[in-house]
C-alpha cells in the first residue's frame, strides 16, 4: 500500500468513526436536551466518548501514532474535537478538502475541556491533596458503624471519600458511620466527602434447567474425513475417580472391579444414543484408570450397555462372574480437571449379568 493510499484509508476511517459518534448523539438528543445547560455539553461528549470505545480502534492507533499524528488516546476531555482535529491534519497531509472536520482549537469547549473535567472531578471528589493527584475513596465495612477508631484510623491515613454501600446495612448503620467520620473529622480537621451508593436491581439466577445427559466423543479427522487422530477416552473408577494426566475427548466413570479387568488389546463395545453400533480399544492401564482410543465419534447416554470384549491373551477370558449394582446415580456428574481443556461428563456405569469373554457394564 502506497502512502497516499494509506493516508486515505485512515482518513476513511476515521471518518466513519466520526459519523458513527454523530449518529450516536443524535440517538441520545431528547435525553441531552434534558441535561442542565451547564453540564449539557460535557454529556455530549460522554456520548461521543461511549461511540468511540464501542470500536476496536487499536490499529488505527498505531498507524495514527506511526505517521506521527494523535492516536486518540488522550482524547476524554474533548472526543469529536480530538477526532476533527487529527481528520484536518489527514485532509491537508493528503491533499484533500477539508471536509466537514475542521479543527475546533477556537471553541470554548476545546479550550476548557482539561480544565472542566478537573473541574467537576474537584466538585464530585473534592479537592485532590497537595501530596497527590489522586483521592483515596473507601468503602466503609459494617465494623465503621460501630468502631469509631476505624474511621478515625483511616481518615489519619489519607482517606478523602467515604463510600457507604447502601446495598447493605440499613439506615440506623448508616447514619452512625457518618457519625462517627464527622466526629473524627472535628478531632482531626481533615475534610472527607460521604458518597451514599445506592443499591441497584439484584439479578439472581434460577435453578439450572437439567441439559440433556450425554457424552459426545469424536476423532480427528482431515479434509477428507480421514481419521488421523483417534478420540481419547480416559476410563476412571466411578467411586474415586481421578483426573486425566493428558488431554482426554470425553472421561468415564466405572466400576474399579469392571475396570481392573480391562487391559490394552481389550475392545468395549455398545449401542449409542443414535443406536449406532459402537467400539473403542484399550490402549493403555494407568493405575486404577484405563485409556481407550475411538476412529467413530458417539454419545453415550444413562443406560448405555457397555460390553467389555477380552482379547484371547487377556487371564479374564475364561470363568464367569455376576456383579450386581444397587443405587447407583442415573445422572451425570460434571469433573473439572487441570489437565482437561474442556469440563468433561462423567457418566455412572455398572456392571450387570454373567461375564465369561465378554463383561457388560450399564450407564
Amino acid at each position: 500500500m502506497t502512502n497516499e493510499q494509506s493516508m486515505l484509508s485512515l482518513l476513511d476511517e476515521l471518518s466513519q468513526l466520526r459519523a458513527a459518534m454523530l449518529r450516536e448523539e443524535g440517538t441520545w438528543k431528547e435525553r441531552l436536551n434534558e441535561v442542565c445547560d451547564v453540564h449539557r455539553e460535557s454529556a455530549r461528549n460522554l456520548v461521543h466518548y461511549l461511540a468511540l470505545r464501542r470500536h476496536d480502534i487499536r490499529d488505527l492507533q498505531e498507524r495514527l501514532a506511526a505517521i506521527g499524528l494523535s492516536s486518540l488516546g488522550r482524547a476524554e476531555a474533548n472526543v469529536l474535537g480530538a477526532v476533527d482535529s487529527v481528520l484536518f491534519v489527514l485532509h491537508r497531509l493528503a491533499g484533500k478538502p477539508d471536509g466537514e472536520a475542521s479543527p475546533q482549537d477556537g471553541t470554548p469547549f476545546h479550550r476548557s475541556g482539561w480544565d472542566l473535567l478537573e473541574r467537576n472531578t474537584d466538585e464530585l471528589l473534592g479537592r485532590a491533596p497537595s501530596d497527590r493527584n489522586v483521592r483515596i475513596m473507601v468503602t466503609m465495612p459494617s465494623e465503621a458503624a460501630r468502631d469509631f477508631g476505624l474511621i478515625r484510623d483511616l481518615l489519619l491515613s489519607g482517606m478523602n471519600y467515604m463510600r457507604v454501600n447502601c446495598a447493605h446495612d440499613g439506615p440506623q448503620e448508616w447514619a452512625a458511620m457518618i457519625a462517627n467520620l464527622k466526629r473524627a473529622q472535628l478531632e482531626m480537621g481533615h475534610n472527607c466527602r460521604i458518597h451514599m451508593d445506592l443499591g441497584g436491581p439484584k439479578l439472581r439466577t434460577g435453578p439450572l434447567q437439567p441439559g440433556p445427559a450425554v457424552v459426545r466423543y469424536r476423532p480427528r479427522r482431515d479434509a477428507y474425513g480421514r481419521v488421523i487422530a483417534p478420540a481419547r477416552i480416559f476410563l476412571t473408577p466411578a467411586r474415586n475417580p481421578e483426573a486425566p494426566t493428558a488431554l482426554a475427548d470425553a472421561c468415564l466413570p466405572a466400576p474399579a472391579t469392571w475396570l481392573a479387568k480391562l487391559g490394552p488389546g481389550d475392545r468395549i463395545t455398545f449401542k449409542d444414543a443414535r443406536g449406532a453400533s459402537r467400539s473403542m480399544r484399550v490402549v493403555d492401564a494407568e493405575g486404577k484408570n484405563r485409556w481407550a482410543e475411538s476412529d467413530y465419534t458417539s454419545y453415550i447416554i444413562p443406560g448405555t450397555v457397555l460390553e467389555a470384549v477380552y482379547a484371547k491373551s487377556s487371564p479374564h477370558g475364561a470363568g464367569s462372574c455376576r456383579h450386581a449394582w444397587a443405587s447407583f446415580p442415573r445422572s451425570p456428574r460434571r469433573l473439572f480437571c487441570d489437565a482437561v481443556t474442556r469440563s468433561s461428563f462423567f457418566v455412572p456405569l455398572c456392571p450387570t449379568g454373567p461375564r465369561s469373554t465378554i463383561s457388560k457394564a450399564v450407564c
